[in-house]
C-alpha cells in the first residue's frame, strides 16, 4: 500500500489538474508578485525556442509568463517522474519479473500522458499538446530508468 497510495494521489492531481481551465491555475497573478524585480531578465532575455508552435521567450511571454513555462513543463516530468517510479515499484512488488512490471508501467505512462492531454481538450480554455505527452512520457521514462538500474544494482549487491 505504501508503493499504491502515493502512486494514486499524483494520479489523482494529474486528473484534478486537467479539469481545470488554463485561468484557474494560473501561476502569472502569483509569480507577477514574487518576480516583480525581474532579477534574472538580463541572463536569460536571449533565450528563445519553440514549443508546439509558439514561441518561449521573455519578450513574447513576459518574464512572468516566461517563468511559468517552466513550472508547468517541469510540473509534467516531475508528476509523470512520480509516477512512474510508483508504479514501477508497485507493480514489481506484485510481479517480481521486472521486465513485466517496467513494461506495463512505460504502457501505462503513455496511455495516462495521452488521456490527460485529451482531458485538457474536453477542459475550456486548454490547449491538448503531443510535445506534453512526450514531456510525460519523458518523465515516466526517466523514472523507469532510475527503478531498473536501482534494481539491478540490488542484485549485484
Amino acid at each position: 500500500m505504501l508503493r499504491l497510495i502515493p502512486f494514486i494521489l499524483f494520479c489523482g492531481a494529474i486528473w484534478y489538474s486537467s479539469s481545470q481551465t488554463y485561468e484557474q491555475q494560473s501561476l502569472i497573478p502569483i509569480l507577477d508578485r514574487i518576480t516583480s524585480l525581474e532579477l534574472f531578465r538580463d541572463q536569460f532575455s536571449w533565450v528563445q525556442f519553440s514549443y508546439a508552435g509558439s514561441i518561449v521567450s521573455i519578450d513574447e511571454r513576459g518574464y512572468a509568463g516566461f517563468v511559468e513555462f517552466f513550472i508547468r513543463k517541469g510540473a509534467h516530468l516531475g508528476f509523470f517522474f512520480m509516477i512512474g517510479l510508483f508504479l514501477s515499484s508497485f507493480l514489481h512488488y506484485l510481479y517480481p519479473k521486472l521486465l513485466i512490471s517496467i513494461t506495463a508501467t512505460f504502457l501505462f505512462i503513455v496511455f495516462f500522458a495521452a488521456l490527460d492531454e485529451y482531458r485538457q481538450y474536453l477542459t475550456g480554455g486548454r490547449t491538448p499538446l503531443i510535445q506534453d505527452v512526450m514531456l510525460d512520457t519523458t518523465g515516466g521514462v526517466l523514472a523507469i530508468v532510475v527503478y531498473f538500474l536501482y534494481r539491478t544494482m540490488l542484485k549485484r549487491n
